[in-house]
């Protein structure tokens, strides 16, 4: 940390940005949150820091309001050392297995940078992503790259910095995002599961109509193991929403997913019941839509209905799962082995010829036709000339 610029007194702490950083950028923020932004600078300012109340902030409406903020609060939230990580060099991880697919990942989320940045310093925020994912990963061989996770790290390194950002991601690896990590995705549809029962508690005609349309969780993936950010445009959406995640319970999330989808009841329900109109209208966040209830009324669910109450529901939803796809693949395997008997039984019926004519290659088989009818016009013409011959 650097020292803070102003004169100090005793209740102050070292702080990353200084008073006079605070209060120039204090003009471009909304009336509205000056009041929190100014104690949320007392809060960093103070040597014994309020972390409960840091939280507190961080999960009401407008968050952490600034990156002049974010930048010191985030780190004290998540109780983490203010010394600098270090990182593997992109020449060492460049033989990691899974570099091409983040490289490729990296260089698909231009959209994620923001408006009027150079492609020359796009260039450069692209090469300290890809260093900071695969050191992660490089670090903890359990864990498994997927997409997504370059999300979620994007968002940390625009705000941070590529040190503080690896720092966050390392733990975050291995508390927040750590089921996402695995080598299959057993454990994450698992999570997913919870989102019906909730939705089920909030309104059962449209747990009942979603259920229905066959449409299950893929289309809520992305917005779990990237934290909303591959789905949304707005950078500062995006920062808001992880404001309010870094300082809440992990599976606060589901209960996001949850009230996000019962916002949005009256679009559902007047669709089509099936697979493609529901996923149409769920599949896009509009940018309209107003986080800020939204994350309100999942704090106030998360308080008053705890996930333990539905785990016999989700675990009965997993058995009835597995036996649907056991009797999907038996119905599978049923339909091969009736087409190949079929195959072998008209296989068998059909003149010696014939079957014997199937293993002539294609390219052959139209010659052979010319060949024969060749041959048996000249038989006959053969035999009409002997018995011409004969009369004579």
């Amino acid at each position: 940390m650097m020292t803070d610029h102003a004169d100090s007194d005793d209740n102050s702490s070292d702080s990353s940005y200084s008073k006079v950083d605070f209060y120039e950028v204090m003009n471009e923020v909304p009336e509205n949150y000056k009041g929190k932004v100014d104690e949320l600078n007392k809060i960093l300012q103070d040597k014994n820091q309020d972390i409960n109340r840091l939280k507190e902030l961080a999960i009401s409406d407008g968050g952490l309001v600034i990156s002049l903020v974010r930048r010191e609060a985030w780190k004290l939230i998540l109780n983490l050392p203010s010394t600098d990580e270090q990182l593997y060099p992109l020449e060492i991880i460049k033989d990691h297995p899974e570099y091409h697919q983040v490289d490729m990942d990296v260089r698909r989320c231009l959209k994620r940078f923001p408006p009027g940045i150079s492609y020359e310093k796009i260039g450069v925020l692209q090469k300290e992503l890809i260093t900071i994912i695969l050191s992660v990963i490089k670090e903890n061989p359990d864990l498994k790259y997927y997409q997504g996770y370059h999300d979620v790290a994007v968002t940390f390194l625009i705000e941070v910095g590529q040190s503080e950002a690896y720092s966050i991601m390392k733990h975050l690896s291995s508390n927040h995002l750590k089921e996402f990590l695995k080598p299959t995705m057993e454990e994450t549809s698992y999570l997913l599961l919870h989102v019906f029962p909730l939705i089920k508690k909030l309104n059962p005609e449209l747990e009942e109509f979603i259920e229905k349309s066959g449409i299950g969780t893929i289309f809520a993936l992305p917005w779990l193991i990237s934290w909303f950010s591959h789905s949304l445009d707005q950078h500062s959406k995006v920062v808001r929403l992880f404001d309010y995640f870094l300082a809440s319970p992990k599976e606060i999330i589901l209960y996001v997913i949850a009230q996000l989808i019962y916002s949005r009841r009256d679009e559902v329900l007047n669709t089509e019941c099936d697979m493609a109109g529901v996923h149409t209208v769920l599949s896009k966040i509009p940018e309209s839509l107003n986080f800020e209830i939204i994350l309100d009324e999942a704090t106030k669910m998360h308080k008053e209905y705890d996930l333990s109450n539905v785990k016999d529901e989700v675990d009965e939803r997993v058995k009835q799962e597995a036996k649907l796809l056991k009797d999907q693949r038996d119905e599978n395997a049923k339909r091969k082995k009736d087409k190949k008997f079929a195959r072998d039984r008209e296989h068998q019926e059909q003149p010696a010829f014939n079957r014997a004519f199937r293993y002539v290659p294609i390219w052959i088989r139209p010659r052979m036709r010319f060949g024969l009818l060749f041959f048996g016009f000249s038989l006959a013409a053969g035999l009409w000339a002997v018995f011409k011959s004969n009369n004579n």
